[in-house]
């Protein structure tokens, strides 16, 4: 079964906003790593690294949850409410990955301050 327009265009924007968020992590954290090679043993620094490094494994799980929603809504033929679930679902994912977002992007521009 192929999904509805609007479900793709939802899925498109997670797979986007996730790129998005994957790249400013990798920033992040090469900025970080700079940083606590200079000062080993500041604990800021360190907890930001750890930080980065969950929201890194919450995008990789995101991506791979959103990949298996997407997949086994494709491989069933859904009622419409259970579309509205999938699209709830995929939503309250897009939020979170939007939350995300902006902790990393204020981390990163207190990391560049």
């Amino acid at each position: 079964m192929t999904l509805p327009s609007n479900l793709n265009a939802l899925i498109k924007q997670l797979d986007n906003e996730l790129d998005n968020l994957e790249g400013e992590l990798s920033e992040s954290i090469e900025i970080v790593r700079f940083k606590i090679s200079s000062f080993p043993k500041n604990m800021i620094l360190i907890q930001l690294f750890a930080t980065l490094n969950n929201y890194a494994l919450f995008a990789e799980n995101t991506r791979k949850r959103i990949q298996e929603t997407v997949k086994y809504s494709s491989s069933k033929s859904l009622s419409d409410e259970e579309l509205q679930e999938v699209g709830e679902d995929l939503s309250e994912q897009l939020g979170r990955i939007l939350e995300a977002k902006i902790i990393v992007n204020t981390i990163k521009k207190r990391l560049s301050e």
